[in-house]
């Protein structure tokens, strides 16, 4: 009867009125009756989504609409996530992710019919790599795999099923899959952990489905990437970092014909905006002009707080040709800074660097490091960095501390080596008499070597104990070098010691590799943004000149030199000669952790600390240890089940995070001050 009776609701004659706002009827409209619609059909309730896992063949079963009810595809995600990032040039390929501490989840939107591959790479290749494939089949079955690379080619399952499916589908000519993983899936054999190291994620996709598990076609040059990103870079509610009354200004190079070589420090000056009394930066952002993206590999805005000649604001220059102008040895603390890979930074809420008031800067000037391989003479760049500042002022003034080794031809790479470190030293006398009393706070960094640079660490030491490592990045990309946030700001105290310590590869080299602003040069700093600006601004060092040399049993000749002839440059070319067997690069690499130092501690305006030596030397402290590998905890090969199911129950604790959060004694005094003047200029 109840069948009979809802058949009679949808299928009879229905009585209407049609009234005024008086309740009095339409003319032509009294009450009247017609039969039901019979072109409305029934309501359509919602369908849900619903995936079973099989655990064993790794597949899933997904209930999936007839073509008349799937809505048009759009990129929006699932749900909010921390992260996203496009993988490729021409936007086909996005990428969203969340993590805690455990799990990490990713949801690929790609516009593709086909199959679609996300990894993890020791290289930015496939040897070696920790693979997901999955696709979506005609029947809207999705399937999905945990695979590994060994070397080029497709990759085979892996015996390990640690990436796990959540939900998969294609619309519009595109195909859209969720998946989760543990950070640490402690397959050692076939998985890579993520780590706060830089990562690189590969990515591939191919528009035609699979027929079999095995039956992926090659994707082709053009459908497959890698792409340096921070997965575990903290969340930032940047909407909320940048306030309403926040006000542009741009620093832009000016039509800058780029020389012909195949690296160019070029510097510009510039006056501060129009601006009488005290903002705060709150922000800055990269401008790079269309085409020069491979040109424009860093950007250094340098504050200037010594007189400056405004004829300067005029014309650009070589920024380490020995003809700059001297009024630009006041111009050294670093600001805002940006590298190749880099993004827009934010300051935390708090804290903004000063810009306006009495002692602030009134000039600038911008350094932009070019790279011309080709040495091509046709470009044209006006490249910059935005800024934007406020007049509500924070809590805080932010400073920006270099601490590393000095940048010169002593520092030295001995070829074909798999691993050679080299540390920069900031002397506790520099920190004791640079930070004040009640200490700073760090809350971002910027890594930097160039092309032999494989890994850095900076640790600190306070009464001769490691207190913290500040920042690390074992998988260093000379290509990627973003301003990465500390998940928790750290305190450096008067007195500590901080160590940077860089580590090269230089197995495809055949000479000596020397210090230098180069690229195939090498360097070893970190950038540290720190608050309450304080007077730190430069805190380095050099291993002994005298030691290195000594190596070489060449000691005896040194007084022999004239180091205001360019002698520098002398004494590298006899170590360019040596042969460096593994016993002579084990005895370079013996001094350089254990031998003399020279330092430098120096103000914004490259003045001295009265209280400090100039220059500061000393030994290697004793009491540094070597630099410890992170050793993964690996788990027997029948450990699978363990960590899949382990795998399953994070991703619960992540979708509720991410509800819950929509968010030298051997030299005079006056040899080393020339040495270093030279290694400055």
């Amino acid at each position: 009867m109840a069948n009979a009776l809802q058949q009679t609701q949808f299928n009879s004659n229905n009585f209407h009125r049609c009234l005024k706002r008086d309740s009095s009827e339409f003319p032509g409209l009294k009450s009247y009756q017609v039969p039901y619609p019979s072109y409305v059909g029934p309501v359509t309730g919602r369908v849900q989504d619903c995936i079973s896992y099989n655990s064993t063949a790794g597949t899933t079963s997904t209930t999936t609409m007839s073509s008349s009810q799937k809505p048009k595809p759009t990129m929006t995600p699932s749900e909010s996530y921390m992260h996203s990032a496009v993988l490729d040039e021409d936007g086909k390929y996005t990428l969203y992710w969340s993590y805690n501490e455990t799990s990490i989840v990713f949801e690929a939107h790609v516009q593709t019919t086909g199959w679609l591959g996300l990894g993890i790479s020791p290289n930015g290749g496939m040897a070696g790599a920790d693979i997901a494939i999955g696709w979506v089949g005609h029947d809207g079955q999705t399937f999905f795999k945990d695979r590994y690379a060994t070397a080029i080619g497709k990759p085979p399952i892996d015996p390990h099923q640690d990436w796990l499916l959540l939900s998969g589908k294609r619309e519009g000519g595109f195909t859209f899959l969720k998946f989760t993983r543990l950070l640490d899936t402690k397959d050692c054999e076939h998985d890579l952990p993520i780590t706060s190291d830089t990562i690189r994620v590969i990515w591939a996709y191919n528009n035609a489905i699979p027929e079999s598990e095995d039956g992926m076609t090659y994707h082709g040059p053009a459908t497959r990437g890698s792409k340096s990103i921070n997965l575990l870079e903290p969340a930032q509610n940047k909407d909320a970092l940048l306030p309403a009354s926040a006000v542009r200004y741009d620093f832009l190079n000016r039509n800058v014909s780029v020389p012909a070589e195949k690296t160019t420090y070029w510097c510009e000056a510039f006056k501060k905006p129009s601006i009488n009394t005290k903002q705060h930066l709150v922000k800055y952002a990269p401008v790079i002009q269309k085409g020069n993206k491979g040109v424009v590999h860093h950007m250094i805005l340098f504050a200037c707080y010594t007189p400056f000649d405004e004829s300067l604001l005029e014309r650009g220059y070589n920024c380490y040709d020995s003809s700059k102008p001297d009024t630009m040895i006041g111009c050294g603390n670093p600001m805002a800074l940006w590298a190749v890979g880099g993004e827009d930074f934010y300051f935390p809420p708090d804290v903004g660097f000063s810009l306006g008031a009495v002692g602030d800067p009134t000039y600038f000037i911008l350094e932009t490091r070019y790279d011309n391989p080709q040495q091509r003479t046709d470009i044209i760049d006006n490249s910059g960095i935005m800024l934007w500042y406020t007049p509500e002022i924070r809590k805080y003034d932010a400073g920006l501390a270099e601490v590393g080794t000095l940048v010169g031809d002593f520092m030295m790479i001995p070829p074909r080596q798999k691993s050679f470190q080299i540390s920069g030293i900031c002397n506790s006398n520099c920190t004791q008499a640079a930070i004040p009393p009640e200490g700073i706070k760090t809350f971002a960094y910027i890594l930097h070597t160039h092309l032999a640079g494989r890994k850095i660490h900076v640790r600190q030491y306070r009464d001769e104990q490691l207190v913290d490592v500040l920042a690390h990045d074992d998988n260093y990309d000379f290509n990627y070098q973003q301003m990465r946030w500390l998940k928790k700001e750290k305190t450096i105290m008067p007195g500590d010691s901080l160590i940077v310590d860089c580590f090269y590869s230089s197995t495809d080299r055949a000479s000596l590799t020397l210090g230098g602003i180069a690229t195939t040069e090498e360097m070893c700093v970190t950038y540290i943004y720190y608050y309450p600006r304080s007077e730190f601004s430069s805190c380095q060092s050099l291993v002994s000149p005298r030691d290195q040399f000594s190596v070489l049993g060449m000691n005896e000749s040194l007084a022999d030199f004239d180091v205001s002839n360019d002698t520098p440059n002398h004494w590298t070319k006899l170590m360019q000669k040596a042969e460096w067997t593994p016993s002579l690069t084990s005895e370079l690499q013996r001094k350089q952790l254990n031998g003399e130092n020279f330092h430098i501690c120096r103000k914004g305006d490259y003045s001295q600390f009265p209280e400090v030596p100039v220059p500061i030397i000393s030994m290697y402290p004793s009491y540094v240890g070597p630099v410890k590998d992170r050793v993964q905890d690996c788990l027997s090969s029948n450990a699978s089940t363990v960590s899949t199911t382990v795998s399953a129950l994070e991703m619960t604790s992540i979708t509720a995070d991410n509800s819950a959060n929509s968010q030298v004694k051997g030299f005079t005094v006056g040899i080393i001050v020339l040495f270093l003047i030279h290694m400055c200029m």
